[in-house]
């Protein structure tokens, strides 16, 4: 028996599930997609009788209506379940993937039972992954995340129902006052600098204002943090504030969810990987002659970035933008609005790198080309991660914890307002994991970390 079946343009996982309504109970055969109660049963009868499956074929089902998904080296078919799961089409960024590292850091131990219940399991199950490569990380024996996890459930039952809760007062304050001062701060320059005036000034203040919007409302709304306690259309809204700076939400998840929180200074890394071959960050990238002057250059290439990420990733979303901005231009103030476009992105290009590279790539965090033994998937994202300037609670507000990103990488659909007493769980538990934790005093003091590790990696061989 097989459902005729259409690809759709692919989505993106993460699902902001994390305390008690991770994923909903299976629903019953007679109720999934409409689809009969025996062609249920016969689809459910054609995967019990598989073992195994590659990746490859997991690849190939990949759309809205076609979707598997692997999670701790097991395939299943979630087409049906996209629809009673809480983030719904959310789910589709790990579609024909593996999304073990999102999975296992956005779900509670209750989402996680779930997942291994019979119920679940005799529905939704296709069968064991077979790989040509042997995994990065281990889930199973991570035993400093497993700590981590439920020392930081346990915090979050202890401020249930207070302001401090998860969705609680606290964060609801932040999260709804900064949507709209700072889309407000978004519009008003974007409108200035396409149809107003256009200066200089203008520009400039539209590339900040997206930073803004990036580390403050998009990038936490594409992890999944709105999901659970908010309104459907603001998780949206938040989303697609992409849109602002001409890129989609969907293409974002793609690269930053899928791959680089998954797979953080790996190989298999976008982020980490993205700007060879003019950088060298780590010992395996190839090495050219003008690579020990990188120290000297990558500043002047750095404010390239969003444009490079046009070109490589979303080059029709990016050329459609540009176009109705200067149509709009054009007809509304008699102008082409080309270098306005351009001083944004080079702003926004520059703050972002300057403000996020130096997380990762600096001379304290570890890089493992290919992993050789399988290491905690927690335990990597803790050697891998830094953090800087965490007493600054201005810091940490204006760039929506960004400066917390350890914590943002082991519990990515939690909102930054509760980073700070989640480091100290961290530290704590890092500490007697015996397990480094990177923390720079000071942007400075990151910034020059991230300096020395360009200056060592330009050496010659």
């Amino acid at each position: 028996f097989r459902i005729q079946r259409s690809d759709s343009v692919r989505l993106l996982v993460g699902t902001s599930a994390y305390p008690s309504r991770h994923m909903v109970c299976a629903p019953s055969d007679e109720h999934v997609m409409g689809l009969p109660a025996v062609a249920v049963a016969a689809k459910q009868a054609l995967r019990s009788a598989r073992s195994s499956v590659s990746m490859e074929e997991v690849a190939s089902h990949s759309s809205r209506t076609d979707c598997w998904v692997v999670l701790y080296g097991e395939a299943f078919d979630v087409t049906e379940y996209v629809q009673h799961h809480p983030g719904k089409d959310f789910l589709l960024q790990a579609a024909g993937q593996d999304a073990s590292g999102i999975f296992e850091s956005v779900h509670s131990s209750k989402g996680k039972a779930v997942l291994k219940s019979e119920s679940f399991r005799s529905r939704y199950l296709v069968g064991k992954v077979e790989r040509d490569e042997p995994e990065e990380f281990t889930f199973v024996n991570d035993v400093v995340y497993q700590e981590l996890s439920s020392e930081v459930e346990a915090y979050f039952r202890s401020v249930a129902g207070t302001k401090w809760a998860k969705g609680g007062f606290c964060e609801q304050v932040v999260v709804y006052i900064k949507f709209a001062l700072i889309m407000v701060l978004a519009l008003f320059t974007k409108y200035q600098s396409v149809i107003g005036s256009g200066s200089l000034v203008n520009s400039i203040m539209l590339g900040v204002a997206m930073l803004l919007v990036i580390f403050n409302i998009s990038h936490g709304a594409c992890h999944g943090e709105l999901i659970m306690r908010y309104p459907t259309w603001f998780s949206k809204a938040s989303q697609w504030a992409h849109v602002l700076l001409g890129s989609r939400h969907a293409d974002w998840m793609a690269w930053h969810n899928m791959s680089h929180h998954q797979h953080t200074n790996t190989h298999s890394d976008l982020d980490t990987n993205r700007g060879m071959p003019f950088f060298r960050m780590h010992d395996e990238d190839r090495y050219s002659w003008y690579i020990r002057y990188q120290h000297l250059y990558v500043w002047f290439i750095y404010p390239l970035t969003h444009i490079v990420t046009f070109i490589q990733r979303e080059r029709g979303f990016a050329a459609l933008h540009i176009l109705t901005c200067n149509l709009l231009s054009f007809t509304l103030a008699g102008r082409f609005c080309m270098w306005q476009l351009l001083v944004e992105s080079l702003v926004f290009g520059f703050g972002f790198v300057m403000i996020n590279h130096i997380t990762h790539a600096n001379d304290e965090a570890e890089y493992v080309h290919r992993p050789t033994t399988k290491v905690g998937w927690g335990e990597h994202q803790l050697r891998s991660s830094s953090n800087w300037c965490m007493d600054s609670r201005v810091v940490t507000m204006l760039l929506g914890g960004i400066n917390y990103q350890i914590e943002h990488h082991l519990f990515q659909s939690i909102h930054h307002i509760h980073y700070p007493e989640m480091s100290k769980i961290v530290r704590r538990v890092s500490k007697k994991q015996n397990v480094p934790y990177v923390s720079f005093p000071t942007y400075y003091a990151a910034l020059c970390s991230h300096t020395k590790l360009l200056v060592r990696m330009g050496t010659p061989l």
